[in-house]
């Protein structure tokens, strides 16, 4: 995480974390996490009601955010042919299984956001549409106690409204 574009220092939610490894070396990292509250074209690619977005069977239980992606060439190349593109169908496919393991919810789709100036392309080839470009506001997480009993971190979540990063929104049914 440290050489990402994205600095990320932990991860708010539910997460599923993935070594990218070929032939036993190591390539990068892919995360599956909770998805965001409010994104901009999400709730309409998926048909998302307001009333239905929180509570224990709320649909955004059942899309995963691909919140961290980062793969890396070996001298200057990839050991296979379109190896970002496979890593992420590859991915899809076992995150929706393990999130179901994990947490009981079914995944019915996914939603990723990435950092301006960057266009998106790895997604756009999988398969996923852009629906929407963020405000740029992040969440970060300071240390402390929960605010509820059920919270299973510790600390709370706090929003940096000064330092704007918009990202574009990517979804993809499942």
């Amino acid at each position: 995480m440290a050489v990402h574009y994205s600095e990320p220092g932990g991860f708010v939610g539910r997460s599923i974390c993935y070594a990218i490894t070929h032939n036993g070396l190591y390539y990068g990292a892919i995360v599956g996490g909770s998805a965001t509250l409010h994104l901009p074209g999400r709730d309409e690619f998926f048909k998302i009601d307001k009333k239905d977005k929180v509570g224990k069977k709320a649909a955004l239980r059942t899309i995963v955010n691909n919140i961290f992606f980062h793969i890396e060439k070996r001298g200057d190349r990839y050991p296979v042919r379109n190896m970002v593109s496979k890593t992420l169908k590859l991915y899809r496919e076992r995150v929706a299984n393990d999130w179901q393991d994990k947490y009981g919810d079914p995944v019915t789709g996914f939603e990723s956001l990435i950092e301006l100036p960057r266009t998106g392309e790895a997604y756009t080839r999988d398969g996923w549409e852009e629906v929407g470009i963020t405000v740029g506001y992040t969440c970060k997480r300071i240390s402390g106690k929960g605010r509820h009993r059920t919270d299973s971190w510790t600390g709370q979540r706090v929003w940096d409204t000064k330092n704007k990063r918009p990202k574009r929104v990517f979804v993809r049914h499942l």
